[in-house]
Formats: C-alpha cells, structure tokens, sequence
C-alpha cells in the first residue's frame, strides 16, 4: 500500500526551512563577506546540511517507524561514543571555552544535538517495552540510567542548554506516558535541583542569571547581546526595516545568524515577521500533536508528542532569550538558525512524524483495523495529556 503522509507537515517544514535559509543569508552575509571573502559562505554550508536533513527525512519517512525500536541500542551506543570525540585532537573544535563539536571534512557536527533524538528513541522504546509497569521503581531506574552517563559526557562539555533540554523532554516523555503525577512531581523537583545545581557551579551562567534579570545594568559585558537584540526589535517596530536592511547584523549583534537570528528578523520584517513565524510554529504544533493522537500505537504516539514538543519548546525558548523573557541557553531557532547538526536532527525528526502519520494513515485504510491496543492506563493518559489541537 503507498505510504501517505501528513502533506500540511511536509510543506510547513519546507516553509520554515526556505524562510530560515533566505534569514540565514541575510544574518550573515555582511560578516561573511568580512571574514570569508564570501558573503553566501554561511547560507551555502547550511544548504548543504539542509540537502543531508532532507535525505534523513525521506529515509525516516519512508521506514516504519516501529523498526526504530530495534535499532535504538546501537544508535545509543554509537552516539554516546561520538560524545567523546569532541575531546580527541584534531578532531574535536572548541569555541568560547567550550568543547561541544568534532570535524570532518570542514564541517563540524554537535553529537549532543543527535543524542538529543536518539535518548529520546530509546527512552521511548524502554517505556513501550515496559508498557504498563512504568511506575515500578526498576523501570523508572532503568530510564535514569539510561539517561545518566551520555547527559553526563554532555554536561562536562560543558552545555548547559542541551543537557536541560534534553531532561525536560524526557521527563515530557514520562507524561505523556501515564507516568503519575506524585513521581512526576518528585522527579521534577529532582530535576529543578540538579540543574540548578549545574548553573551555579559555573561563574558564567550566574554572570549570564544576573545579566538577565536586568541587561541593560551591564550592557557593554554579559548583557550586551540582549541589549542588541531589544534594541534590534525595537528598530523593526511593526512593519520592519525591509528586507537586508537591518544594522544589527553589521557587527553589533555577535553571530546573529546563529542563536540570535530572530533579532534581525524582527529589525528586518518587524513584529509582524515575527508573528507570521509564531504562527508557523504554531500551526507545526497543531500537525505534530495531531498526528500524536491518531498514531497507529503507544510508541508512535509517545515519539511523535515529545519531538513535537522539541521543535515548538526549543523555538519558544530560543524567542524568549532574544525578548529577554527567559536567560540566555545557546539554543537555535529550529529551521532557522545557522547550524548544521541542529538542522539535520529537527529535519530527521519530521522524518519521523510523517512516518507515525504514514503508519496511522494506513491502519485507518484497512477495513476492521484498529491500533496496537495498549493498557487502559496508558491509553486514558494519552487521550487526555494529549494537548486538545483537534484531529488531522
């Protein structure tokens, strides 16, 4: 039977890819130009590993996404091992006291943006496999363990906003799982400890804490791309510069086509870009959680909800660091920022939403089919933590 996909997913994707691509070359081109003889340098190099996303999208598409399952401790083992190469000479790339990517071919990747899908698959292949006992204390451990050691490796990188991000999703996947709310509270609570515990343990996130709560005390030091960034906002008003004509990107903003890029895209396209790209996010979130809902089984449902809110949670974030609603983390604009390993692991997890669609699609075609029932528990949980976007 032909596979049939979620077509409005696949063309918002491609939307927010092409819209990031032109934000991309604007961001960069100036500093490009400076720096590299070459103003499409930037905007090339992300083309390139936008061209590897889409081939990991098709591929992930095309596979049904049960198979994941039995492939997921070779891809923990794997990218756990890569996690080390970003200390190997010659291989590994430091920037700003950070060792967080390894080279090949000049190109750098960030393993912990491919471990951020892959604990996830295999956090979610755990729960499917231990369906039904997931309160039991042995398989909440199993889980913790299974966590522990690659979030430790990313820890002493040190990246702070992967390790984060990278618990809060899976303590979503423990939600959207059933998981009760006295052990969601507890692990919570855990959680809030020990990450708050990893941002004193380091003068600059508390010099990064204190620029936040007030920027422009200090904005010629930690708060000064803040400031930049509001100041950037408030030149685009409400209809914006025009497009290329903003003056944050001409050396006052640092890198502003990577974490910062939504500032040029408010001075440039004003808050009206800015609500159109609100508005894309949203409707992403309405496709992916659809698809969540009317997945063919608990697996696909459990994937396709928690990739889903990585995407939607990571642009929310990323948005409220350039408004100065949130510290800053170092996280991207998913699709839109500049960033080869953040664009190839978001572009690879639409893969797997169209996939779950796919799968929920054909079970729906078959006449007497229903889904892969699971407990009465399981299933009263993701009907109701399921957010309430409607169906497809």
């Amino acid at each position: 039977m032909k596979r049939r996909y979620d077509l409005p997913l696949l063309f918002l994707t491609l939307t927010l890819v092409a819209f990031g691509l032109a934000m991309v070359y604007s961001a960069s081109a100036f500093i490009a130009a400076e720096q590299y003889r070459n103003p499409m340098h930037h905007v090339t190099r992300q083309g390139f590993a936008a061209l590897l996303g889409f081939v990991f999208m098709a591929g992930l598409a095309r596979l049904p996404y049960k198979r994941l399952r039995a492939w997921a401790p070779t891809l923990y083992v794997l990218t756990t091992a890569s996690l080390f190469l970003v200390w190997v000479p010659g291989i590994g790339h430091a920037a700003n006291g950070s060792a967080r990517w390894f080279g090949v071919g000049g190109i750098h990747f960030q393993p912990a943006e491919f471990l951020k899908v892959v604990l996830l698959v295999c956090l979610a292949t755990w729960l499917h496999k231990n369906r039904g006992d997931i309160h039991e204390q042995k398989v909440l451990l199993g889980a913790a363990g299974m966590l522990a050691f690659p979030l430790g490796l990313v820890a002493l990188q040190p990246d702070f906003g992967s390790t984060a991000i990278i618990t809060v999703l899976a303590g979503l996947m423990f939600f959207f799982a059933g998981l009760r709310w006295a052990w969601i509270a507890g692990g919570g609570a855990l959680m809030v400890a020990g990450l708050g515990a990893l941002m004193v343990a380091e003068p600059y996130r508390i010099k990064r804490l204190t620029s936040f709560l007030d920027p422009f005390a200090d904005c010629s030091g930690d708060g000064y791309q803040v400031c930049q960034s509001l100041l950037a906002l408030h030149h685009g008003g409400l209809l914006g510069q025009g497009p290329g004509e903003g003056s944050a990107k001409l050396l006052y903003l640092p890198e502003p086509y990577n974490d910062f890029i939504a500032a040029v895209l408010g001075e440039e396209l004003g808050l009206g870009g800015i609500c159109v790209l609100l508005l894309l996010y949203g409707v992403f979130a309405w496709r992916g959680f659809s698809i969540a809902r009317r997945a063919a089984d608990p697996f696909g449902a459990i994937l396709a909800s928690t990739f889903t809110a990585m995407i939607v949670a990571q642009a929310c974030l990323n948005l409220g660091v350039v408004t100065s609603l949130v510290p800053p983390k170092g996280l991207v604009l998913p699709f839109i920022s500049y960033g080869a390993s953040a664009m190839m692991v978001n572009l690879a997890a639409v893969g797997v939403l169209l996939s779950v669609s796919a799968e929920a699609r054909a079970t729906e075609a078959v006449p007497g089919a229903t889904p892969t029932p699971a407990t009465p528990e399981v299933t009263r949980t993701l009907t109701s933590r399921a957010p309430h976007l409607g169906g497809a």
